[in-house]
């Protein structure tokens, strides 16, 4: 799967369409579908890491798929969706904040 800045938002949408449609249509839990959403969304972080100028659509999707998930969760109580409704959030959150799923998180306060 070739990601880039310029096919991004479709990928998103076409594994949006085999992963969150069925989970809101007919309650089918399909975690190899919902995988490659993830690595869609966190592909996206790469991307536009440290970007100024990111899409507002891009991010709109995200936060929607997230939100939707979620809500949907409630009624499926999968521990499942729930890590992976974070994670996408997460992806819009780092976006936002320009950084990556790949950064390094500190363990500790750093000494000098």
């Amino acid at each position: 799967m070739n990601v880039n800045k310029d096919n991004v938002l479709e990928l998103i949408k076409e594994k949006v369409t085999y992963s969150v449609y069925p989970l809101k249509m007919g309650g089918q839990f399909k975690p190899d579908a919902f995988n490659d959403l993830l690595l869609v969304a966190e592909e996206a972080t790469r991307l536009f890491k440290n970007e100024e100028l990111v899409p507002k659509k891009l991010l709109s999707e995200l936060h929607l798929i997230a939100i939707g998930i979620d809500l949907e969760n409630d009624f499926h109580k999968n521990k499942d969706l729930d890590l992976i409704s974070k994670k996408i959030m997460r992806c819009f959150n780092l976006i936002l904040a320009g950084k990556s799923v790949d950064d390094k998180e500190p363990s500790g306060p750093r000494i000098i």
